[in-house]
């Protein structure tokens, strides 16, 4: 979906933006047969300011500052960006357009030579092209957008309270698993041609589809779920009101609405603030932002369709 945020947001204080490689092999190309078993390749530090995540990686060698989000289908950079970088030669051609949370905008798509992540070569160097905007008011306008399309080569171990991304070869057979020690919840997860991972959550008895979005500072449910669970306008008219806002500068008029229990496998939330608003999703009716995922560490697993999840606060 791509990153969302309200208009009354917390203030988060700087933190700087490192990127640190740690048991890295810096030639290496995730093998897409994975099979099983947890191989480390690099980890990068992420920051979070604001209530967004953000990372550094490198384009044609250039560095570049992204925001890390799982819920985009595509890596996305400026055009500024890009210009920087050096896009002056072949490759750049007309790609498809990129999906917000009210609207598309029609994108150009550059093969670049090489995008590294913590060290780590990713194996897909296809990216768009696009004027979305992302301004973080500590690290000022970023260079764009880390998406599904990159992260899903690998398995990613996403350890937000940490402050760090982890990148493990990627696994793609029913017994794959976190290189962890247990306890941490395994729960099966569908992947849509997006490259999202949704799976089932229960939000106040009811079973609806729900994804996590690290671009999201806080968690959404759409108006039609809401509805379903009995939230009507009127009710959402009590609630106080406030502004969900996409990277390319849409904005969605949205309520903060209290749930009574959220429950996500074995990790139950009481009196959870959800924003109810439009979403243009097809695969969730939830998004589960970085207020839910600030406190708990996940592992996406792209390959063999599982999430696995700790709590870590």
């Amino acid at each position: 979906m791509g990153p969302m945020g309200r208009s009354r947001m917390k203030g988060w204080a700087g933190v700087a933006i490192v990127t640190a490689v740690l048991m890295s092999t810096p030639g290496y190309a995730a093998d897409r047969g994975g099979g099983c078993g947890a191989m480390r390749l690099g980890e990068t530090a992420v920051a979070i300011l604001r209530n967004e995540p953000i990372v550094k990686a490198s384009a044609d060698g250039a560095p570049v500052v992204l925001l890390l989000d799982t819920g985009a289908e595509a890596t996305v950079l400026t055009p500024a960006a890009a210009q920087r970088i050096g896009t002056e030669r072949p490759g750049v051609t007309l790609g498809r357009e990129v999906h917000g949370i009210t609207g598309d905008l029609p994108t150009a798509e550059l093969d670049l030579r090489s995008f590294r992540i913590g060290g780590v070569e990713a194996p897909r160097r296809r990216v768009r092209i696009a004027p979305i905007e992302i301004v973080n008011d500590f690290a000022g306008p970023l260079d764009g957008v880390l998406g599904a399309d990159t992260l899903s080569s690998f398995d990613i171990d996403l350890d937000l309270p940490g402050r760090r991304m982890i990148l493990y070869r990627e696994q793609s057979c029913a017994a794959a698993a976190p290189a962890w020690a247990p306890p941490y919840a395994r729960i099966a997860a569908g992947r849509s041609p997006s490259n999202r991972l949704y799976f089932p959550v229960q939000l106040d008895g009811r079973t609806i589809n729900a994804l996590f979005d690290t671009g999201a500072q806080f968690s959404v449910l759409s108006m039609r779920a809401a509805q379903v669970l009995g939230v009507t306008e009127a009710v959402l008219a009590r609630d106080p009101p406030v502004i969900v806002r996409g990277a390319v500068g849409e904005e969605l008029g949205a309520h903060a609405h209290r749930f009574s229990r959220l429950e996500v496998d074995s990790d139950v939330i009481r009196n959870a603030e959800i924003d109810v608003t439009e979403l243009r999703l097809g695969e969730a009716d939830l998004v589960l932002g970085i207020d839910f995922l600030e406190t708990r560490r996940v592992w996406l697993s792209y390959g063999s369709q599982q999430l696995f999840l700790m709590r870590r606060i």
